[in-house]
């Protein structure tokens, strides 16, 4: 058994957000496209670029050994 806490550590990785943070690239562009206004965009991206703030400070503090 390990003692580290379960969360965004045990699965975070360097290719996990740099795809996440494509995704989230791609669906804002593809929203602008079809001519979204901010709150149906936020809906959707917002929770979207939390998990990817979240994964990459994850992964970075993984990486770091912390």
């Amino acid at each position: 058994m390990t003692t580290e806490r379960p969360g965004f550590r045990s699965f975070a990785s360097t290719p996990l957000a740099i795809t996440l943070w494509v995704a989230t690239a791609l669906l804002t562009a593809m929203f602008l496209a079809f001519g979204w206004n901010l709150l149906q965009m936020g809906i959707l991206i917002v929770p979207l670029a939390v998990v990817s703030i979240a994964v990459t400070a994850a992964a970075l503090k993984k990486t770091r050994g912390s």
